[in-house]
């Protein structure tokens, strides 16, 4: 998946959560997160993957 994609997903995850109401889980606190660019807070291990 390139970063783009990545970040399409994140962005759609967003959107579907905050629909649905759900901003309380970790999970939407991750796609909030990436889809603002400020990286992924769980980590990735790999430093290239954060930009």
């Amino acid at each position: 998946m390139t970063q783009d994609e990545t970040l399409r997903y994140w962005q759609t995850m967003r959107k579907a959560m905050e629909a649905a109401g759900d901003t309380s889980s970790a999970i939407y606190q991750r796609a909030r997160s990436i889809s603002e660019g400020q990286g992924d807070p769980l980590g990735s291990g790999d430093p290239s993957r954060h930009s």
